[in-house]
């Protein structure tokens, strides 16, 4: 974790004094028409924080993590997005009915869904109040924008099929 520099001002007795110098031309010995202003700082109050290569190394090194720390944040708000947007789910209901005699039959429905999906990697929870014990409800070719439900031994008589689906958005 980034450790602050509290910053202090250089404090003197006089400031923004200078002495004024005449630069002389080392070939000529002559006036080269430039100055040079040396600070006249008087007693020192508070020498300050120093400007140099460390004191700004740390602050840089204290903005890379800084960024870092950003980075981090948004890549797991982007996740949590993806999260909530495959949380998505639909529900609905299908009936199904069989001519053929019970047992050893199998019956299928294709279900269509409101909205497809961006993947396969959703979950059909599939269920039948008034189906007998022993008979399978199962979910099979699951597409981008529907599927299909099986029940094994379906009655001539209809059943209704209720399905929960979860999912399949990122």
């Amino acid at each position: 974790m980034y450790d602050l520099i509290l910053w202090k001002n250089r404090r003197t007795e006089k400031s923004n004094t200078y002495t004024i110098t005449e630069n002389i031309d080392p070939k000529t010995k002559q006036p080269d028409g430039t100055y040079t202003l040396t600070p006249v700082v008087g007693e020192v109050i508070e020498a300050g924080t120093s400007f140099n290569q460390q004191n700004m190394n740390h602050m840089d090194n204290g903005i890379n993590e800084a960024m870092i720390i950003a980075n981090m944040g948004i890549i797991q708000l982007r996740q949590h997005q993806r999260e909530l947007e495959n949380t998505y789910f639909e529900t609905g209901t299908v009936n199904i009915s069989s001519n053929e005699n019970y047992p050893f039959n199998k019956e299928s429905v294709t279900v269509a869904m409101d909205k497809a999906r961006n993947t396969l990697d959703y979950i059909v929870i599939a269920f039948c109040d008034d189906l007998q014990q022993g008979r399978a409800i199962r979910i099979k070719d699951k597409q981008l924008n529907g599927f299909k439900i099986e029940v094994e031994d379906c009655p001539k008589t209809p059943v209704t099929i209720k399905y929960f689906i979860l999912g399949g958005m990122m």
